[in-house]
């Protein structure tokens, strides 16, 4: 009776995952492995049993019998318990996995064919994941010091320079962009409907992630066509719509691992020159006659979805929030014993202390703080099996926004976009473009 039951929790488990597990089944030479925790939603409490279920197969009947190698994790942080699962019709099921504080497990399977090809599958499950705090307290000053520099940009003329360029869509107006602002250079497309009235259309940001590139004027365009004034920047202010190459060279020369730059001290991280291009990318796009005077909203992934958070907090002109799998988050996890989210900001010693400049200057950059202080309409994704951007760390910055705010997981991805997260935050905007018409605020 107890086979029985456990067959059917995990084909009932199975049938739920398996519309949206694409990315998440290996499949070679006849083989295909999958691996999903035993409850559909994958969320637990505190104290509970983690079961992970397998499915394997070879050309679509089920692999009657075999060995597979799993590893377990706090969200890709330590510890790390590992070992062989034995497959029996199909079916393995490892189990004896607990967290005893709020957070994520992480599961990997692994098997290799007979001719050397390795798969790999991964799930994820959240432990009271709505309960999982900030890694450390918010600087006292945090606030004081965002607002202190963004006087000193205020002072600096904008200077907007615009330029025609061309456009993807022939009822869509671009232009190039150029300002000046406290880094010095800032570079941006931006693209509006070519029988736009002045002040009629909502404004919208779109954020970067993580690169060395141009703005983007063909994803500016996307999002006009929806009716917006958009305005894409890039946070290093370089030129658009330079080669390829332009811009390889520099991310493989003088621009590698930007990210890290100046990591040891809060006013000469590179950073700090992103904060100040986002801050003044909001200006500008105020600054358009097109603009409704009223609206204005910021939407980015990764690197760009912690901007829009940044973005939220600092500046009391922006009133919707979308911030797919966003980056930044945490950046003090391992003070709490647990992952910490894209660029790993914090160096360990040998004995994984962390380099108490870095853990410093970083908690001025942790998204986790910025979101403690937004209080708009928020959007949120998470990859349950993102390595990147783990879940436990985007967690940290949603359990702490103060305002209206939605999460949408993608329980079989880890940090790529998915057309999921782009109609959930294309919808968000629609609904609340809609719903401040209707109001007419």
């Amino acid at each position: 009776m107890r086979r029985n039951l456990l067959l059917t929790t995990m084909l009932a488990v199975f049938a739920v995952a398996a519309a949206s597990a694409q990315r998440q089944v290996n499949e070679a030479d006849g083989y295909r492995l999958l691996v999903a925790p035993d409850r559909a939603d994958g969320s637990y409490g505190r104290g509970d049993e983690v079961r992970f279920l397998v499915s394997f197969e070879k050309d679509g009947a089920p692999v009657a019998d075999g060995e597979l190698t799993w590893e377990v994790t706090k969200d890709s942080w330590k510890p790390k318990t590992s070992g062989v699962a034995r497959v029996s019709d199909g079916r393995a099921v490892i189990g004896g996995h607990e967290l005893d504080e709020p957070g994520f497990l992480q599961c990997r399977v692994k098997f290799v064919t007979p001719q050397g090809h390795e798969l790999r599958a991964m799930a994820g499950a959240g432990v009271d994941k709505l309960l999982i705090g900030p890694s450390m307290p918010e600087p006292k000053d945090f606030m004081s010091y965002w607002k202190r520099e963004l006087k000193k940009q205020a002072k600096i003329p904008m200077n907007i320079r615009l330029t025609p360029a061309p456009s993807t869509d022939p009822g869509i107006a671009v232009f190039d962009v150029q300002a000046d602002c406290e880094p010095g250079s800032f570079s941006a497309y931006l693209a509006y409907p070519k029988d736009a009235k002045p002040g009629t259309l909502p404004a919208m940001v779109t954020l970067n992630g993580a690169g060395v590139k141009s703005s983007r004027a063909w994803w500016a365009v996307s999002w006009a066509k929806d009716g917006l004034c958009v305005l894409d920047f890039n946070v290093h202010g370089l030129p658009n719509g330079e080669p390829d190459s332009y811009y390889a060279d520099l991310e493989n020369g003088p621009m590698f691992e930007y990210f890290l730059f100046g990591r040891d001290d809060r006013d000469s991280m590179f950073f700090h020159e992103m904060v100040m291009r986002l801050i003044r990318a909001i200006d500008v796009i105020t600054a358009q006659p097109q603009w409704d005077g009223k609206t204005v909203m910021v939407h980015g992934c990764s690197q760009g979805g912690a901007q829009a958070v940044m973005a939220g907090c600092l500046d009391p002109r922006v009133d919707l929030v979308c911030a797919e799998i966003p980056a930044m988050c945490d950046h003090t996890g391992m003070a709490a014993d647990r992952a910490s989210g894209w660029p790993l900001l914090v160096e360990c010693d040998g004995e994984g202390a962390p380099d108490a400049r870095q853990l410093k200057a970083a908690r001025y950059y942790d998204v986790v703080n910025f979101a403690r202080h937004v209080t708009v309409p928020t959007y949120v994704t998470a990859g349950i099996i993102d390595s990147l951007c783990p879940p436990t760390t985007v967690y940290a910055m949603y359990n702490q926004l103060k305002g209206e705010k939605h999460m949408l997981e993608h329980p079989t991805t880890g940090h790529i976009l998915t057309s999921q997260g782009e109609d959930f935050s294309r919808q968000a905007v629609r609904e609340f473009v809609r719903r401040e018409r209707d109001t007419g605020r």
